[in-house]
């Protein structure tokens, strides 16, 4: 009894901590920069087309690989036409 009652309060210890940590998480604003990106890709004018990540020193990351360890290919717009590439 004693092992058993040991048990469920440790896991509610557990949860608890969990339920504490995932709370202060939700509630912490978002960065500015996730604001912008976001509202770039609100823009009507890009028609769906996401610009891509960009690296430290500025310039657009190469493309994702996949599965495969390809390249994967350009992203569409909201037509099913490919998007354009980044300028350089």
């Amino acid at each position: 009894m004693k092992l058993r009652t040991a048990i469920v309060v440790a896991s509610a210890a557990i949860m608890g901590s969990g339920l504490i940590a995932a709370g202060s998480a939700a509630a912490a604003p978002a960065a500015p920069s996730l604001h912008v990106q976001l509202d770039q890709q609100a823009a009507p004018s890009n028609n769906g087309c996401v610009p891509p990540p960009l690296g430290a020193d500025g310039k657009p990351l190469p493309p994702p690989l996949g599965p495969d360890g390809r390249p994967l290919p350009p992203p569409s717009d909201l037509d099913g036409k490919p998007c354009p590439p980044p300028p350089a």
